[in-house]
């Protein structure tokens, strides 16, 4: 028995998953205002940080606060290049400390890229399996890349439910997941970039074959998000509801 929790953080990100034996974050904006749905052991199985914007990865300072321990921290492979604007310096420094810091009381480290078979996953434990989508590594090191073409994408296999969590990334990310994988979704779609546009590529959408789809947003916070051709688009191709977590709160599946 286990409980999927995809938080209302606003305009952000903040999925908890329970199962009788660990607790695993997909990324973490605002946990503190769910700290209930943390274990009381204060340990944390795994942490995914899907990329290094603060709306993703911000709950860090709680946890860092109040004595949590990580077993395994997974981030975006993401490598920062001089005068990068698709993160700010401050943020990838911030993040940078966070990764140190829980690196220094024992936390291992990963930051993966699409796996190369799906002859097994990349992590089976505690009754979930994890497997990286994306990013693929000549996607992510692009001449031209920006951090959401780095985006972890990450399904987890929840015993008869699976959910896929795409972060904020990039329509050239989830391009060349829809154009190389098959069998990618199938179930839950936590949409990617709060219903942005970028984010929406048709044909990844499509592919999914979501039975649900998740947008975690805060309407009026920017401009056209979230967008109403994205909106269009998963309301067209998810088979049961389309729901947001600006008008419907935290959605809350078991497993």
């Amino acid at each position: 028995m286990g409980r999927l929790h995809c938080l209302n953080v606003g305009c952000a990100d903040a999925s908890v998953i329970n199962t009788d034996s660990g607790t695993f974050l997909v990324d973490c904006h605002n946990i503190a205002d769910h700290d209930h749905t943390l274990p009381s052991s204060k340990r944390l199985r795994g942490v995914f940080i899907t990329h290094q914007h603060e709306d993703h990865y911000s709950g860090l300072r709680y946890l860092c606060s109040k004595g949590f321990s990580i077993d395994h921290l997974i981030y975006s492979p993401y490598n920062r290049r001089r005068g990068d604007d698709s993160v700010t310096l401050e943020e990838w420094n911030e993040f940078t400390w966070f990764k140190e810091y829980f690196a220094a009381n024992g936390t291992q480290l990963h930051a993966p890229y699409r796996q190369a078979t799906w002859e097994k996953a990349w992590w089976s434990t505690d009754g979930i399996r994890f497997e990286i989508i994306g990013p693929h590594q000549s996607t992510a090191n692009s001449d031209t890349r920006h951090l959401h073409d780095a985006c972890l994408v990450i399904k987890a296999i929840l015993g008869q439910r699976a959910c896929l969590f795409t972060g904020d990334a990039s329509d050239l990310n989830l391009e060349y997941i829809a154009d190389n994988t098959n069998n990618y979704c199938n179930d839950i779609l936590h949409a990617s970039h709060h219903g942005s546009l970028e984010g929406a590529y048709l044909e990844f959408v499509k592919k999914c074959n979501a039975q649900y789809t998740l947008i975690s947003t805060a309407s009026g916070k920017y401009d056209n998000v979230p967008h109403s051709t994205a909106l269009r688009r998963y309301t067209e191709h998810t088979a049961h509801d389309v729901r947001r977590t600006d008008v419907d709160g935290t959605w809350m599946w078991t497993f």
